[in-house]
C-alpha cells in the first residue's frame, strides 16, 4: 500500500471514535425531536436569558415571589448560566435548548473518549458509544439541558486525572465542578477520597511506578477540597448563595426525613432494588461480573498485568460506583448517573482480567448476541421515554406569551404546578410567579404558603385549602381567599390533565373567569372581591 493510502485508511480509522459517538448522540436528540427530556432546561435557558437581558452579577430572582431564592437571591447553579449564554442569544427558546442539550451531551461522549484512550483502552470510540447507551433512562437523563451532564463529564476526567495528572488539574476540574453545579461540590473531593483509599493497597500491592504518574496524597487531597471552595467563591453572592445550598442538602434531606408528602420530583426519592434491576439488568449484572473479575485477579496477583495507573483507575472507579449505587436505593434515584457512569469505566479494564477461556470465539459470539438484544430492548424502553415522559418544547409558550401582553407587568401568575416555572420564565418574564425550580425552596420561604399551594397542586382539595399538613393541625381557608390575597395573585395557570378537579372548580366558581384555553392549559383571571354577588356566599 502506498504511503497516500496508509495515511488516508489512518486517518479514517482515527475519525471512527468521533463519527461514532456523534452518531450515537444525534440519534439520541432526533428521536426526542420535537419533544425535549425535562422542563428544567427550559429554567436554566431562561436563567441566561435572564442575564443576557439585565446584569451578569445580579442573581436575584424576582419572578419567584414564594421561594427562599426570591427572597435572598443567588444562583446555586450560576456558571451553568453562564455557560448557556451563547445558547440564550439564538432568541428561540426551543432552538437555543435543543442546540444546548445536543452540545452537551456531546461534550459528555468526547470526555468519556478522551478518557478512555488516554489510558489505553482498545476501541475506546466502540466503547464510549456504549457508555452513552448503557442504561437507557440514565442515557435519557444525558439528553436533558441539566447541570448534572457538565459535571458528570468533570467527575471523571477528574478521576483521570488524578490517577494521571498533576495537582493543579485536580484543582481546575474540582472548581469546574462546584462552578457549575454547587450542589455536587462535595463529589470531587469525595473521588478524591476514593482515589486515597485504592492508591494505597494499589502502590502496596504492585509496587509504586517509577516515575509515579498519580497525584500525591498529600497534594490531591487538598487540591480537591480547595478547588471545590474555589469554584463557590468564583461567583456572585457566595455566602448567600451557601445558604440556598444548605437548604437544598441539609433542609431536603430533613423534611425528606419526616415522610411528609412534599411534592418532590420523582428523581430525588430512592430506587427499589426491583426496579433498578427492571431498568437496569444487563448493566447490572455486567457491573457485578466485573467487580467479581477485579476480586478473582486480585485473588491471584494478576492485576500487575494492569499496572500501577489501570489497576487504580480500576479500583476508585468501582469504589465511587458502589457508593453511589448505596445512595441510588437509600436516598435519591438521581445518583444511576454517576454509579452507572463510574461503573462502566470499570468495564473494559476488568475485561483485560478476564481468563483467556472467557475470551474465545464462543464467548465473544455469545456477548455480542446478547448485547444486540439489550440495544433493542434499550430502544424501546427509549421510545417509551420519549413518549411517557419528554415534554412538548413549546410547552406553555402560548398561555406564557398571552400573560405577557394580556397583563400587567408584576401580575402574579398562581401555576398549579412548580415545573411549572421554567417554561415561563423562559418565555415571560413580564410577570411574576411562585417558586424557583425544587418545591425545598418554596417550602424554606413559607411552609404554611407552601401547604396551602399543596392542596390544590395536588388536587386533594380545590374548593378551600389550608396551611398544615395535616389540616386539622391548621386553618382552612378559601382557595379564592388564598389565591387573592394570600399569594397575591391576578391569574392562575392549570393543566386540565394534571388537575382536573382544581380546572373544574374554577370553571364553576364565578370568581374565576375563563380568558385562555389551548389543548393543554388553560389560564383564568381572577376576578374582584365584588365582581359578583353570587362569589360573595362561598
Amino acid at each position: 500500500m502506498a504511503r497516500g493510502e496508509t495515511d488516508f485508511v489512518r486517518d479514517r480509522a482515527s475519525a471512527l471514535p468521533f463519527a461514532a459517538i456523534g452518531l450515537v448522540v444525534a440519534l439520541g436528540h432526533l428521536t426526542l425531536f420535537p419533544n425535549v427530556a425535562d422542563l428544567d432546561g427550559f429554567y436554566h435557558i431562561g436563567h441566561a436569558k435572564v442575564y443576557l437581558e439585565g446584569s451578569l452579577f445580579d442573581t436575584s430572582l424576582p419572578w419567584a415571589t414564594r421561594s427562599i431564592i426570591g427572597d435572598l437571591g443567588g444562583d446555586l447553579w450560576w456558571g451553568f448560566h453562564v455557560l448557556l449564554l451563547p445558547f440564550a442569544v439564538l432568541g428561540d427558546v426551543a432552538l437555543g435548548a435543543r442546540v444546548a442539550a445536543l452540545t452537551l451531551t456531546l461534550s459528555l461522549g468526547l470526555t468519556i473518549l478522551w478518557v478512555l484512550r488516554r489510558h489505553g483502552v482498545a476501541w475506546a470510540g466502540g466503547w464510549a458509544a456504549l457508555f452513552l447507551v448503557a442504561v437507557p433512562n440514565v442515557s435519557f437523563r444525558y439528553l436533558m439541558l441539566r447541570p448534572h451532564v457538565v459535571s458528570l463529564a468533570a467527575a471523571v476526567a477528574l478521576l483521570s486525572v488524578l490517577v494521571r495528572g498533576r495537582w493543579w488539574q485536580v484543582v481546575l476540574l474540582s472548581a469546574f465542578i462546584s462552578w457549575v453545579h454547587l450542589g455536587l461540590f462535595w463529589i470531587a473531593p469525595g473521588i478524591a477520597v476514593a482515589y486515597a483509599v485504592a492508591r494505597i493497597p494499589v502502590t502496596v500491592g504492585l509496587g509504586r511506578e517509577s516515575p509515579d504518574a498519580g497525584v500525591p496524597l498529600r497534594q490531591a487531597l487538598p487540591a480537591a477540597f480547595a478547588g471545590s471552595v474555589i469554584g463557590w467563591l468564583l461567583r456572585p453572592d457566595a455566602l448567600v448563595t451557601a445558604a440556598l445550598l444548605n437548604v437544598q442538602l441539609i433542609q431536603l434531606f430533613t423534611q425528606k426525613a419526616t415522610g411528609a408528602p412534599l411534592t418532590f420530583a420523582a428523581e430525588l426519592s430512592p430506587l427499589g432494588i426491583e426496579e433498578l434491576l427492571r431498568t437496569t439488568w444487563l448493566f447490572a449484572v455486567v457491573w457485578v461480573g466485573a467487580g467479581a473479575t477485579f476480586v478473582w485477579a486480585a485473588s491471584r496477583d494478576r492485576l500487575r498485568s494492569l499496572g500501577q495507573e489501570k489497576a487504580t483507575l480500576l479500583v476508585t472507579a468501582l469504589l465511587v460506583s458502589v457508593v453511589f449505587l448505596g445512595l441510588t436505593l437509600l436516598s435519591a434515584r438521581r445518583a444511576m448517573e454517576q454509579w452507572t457512569a463510574f461503573g462502566f469505566l470499570v468495564l473494559p479494564f476488568a475485561a483485560t482480567l478476564l481468563p483467556n477461556g472467557a475470551r474465545g470465539r464462543t464467548p465473544r459470539v455469545a456477548t455480542a448476541a446478547v448485547l444486540a438484544a439489550y440495544l433493542a430492548w434499550g430502544a424501546w424502553r427509549h421510545t417509551l421515554n420519549v413518549s411517557e415522559v419528554a415534554f412538548p418544547a413549546d410547552s406553555l409558550q402560548e398561555a406564557a406569551e398571552f400573560l405577557a401582553d394580556r397583563s400587567e407587568p408584576g401580575d402574579v401568575v398562581f401555576h398549579a404546578k412548580w415545573d411549572n416555572f421554567g417554561p415561563l420564565l423562559a418565555h415571560n418574564r413580564t410577570n411574576h410567579y411562585l417558586s424557583g425550580m425544587d418545591p425545598i425552596f418554596q417550602f424554606a420561604h413559607d411552609p404554611g404558603a407552601y401547604w396551602e399551594f399543596f392542596y390544590m397542586s395536588a388536587d386533594v382539595s380545590v374548593a378551600w385549602t389550608c396551611n398544615a399538613f395535616p389540616c386539622v393541625s391548621g386553618v382552612a381557608t378559601d382557595s379564592y381567599e388564598v389565591l387573592r390575597d394570600h399569594f397575591g395573585a391576578r391569574w392562575v395557570l392549570v393543566e386540565p390533565r394534571r388537575n382536573p378537579r382544581l380546572t373544574l372548580h374554577l370553571l364553576n366558581d364565578p370568581r374565576f373567569s375563563l380568558v385562555l384555553e389551548t389543548e393543554r392549559e388553560a389560564v383564568f383571571e381572577i376576578l374582584p372581591s365584588d365582581a359578583t354577588s353570587e362569589g360573595a356566599g362561598l
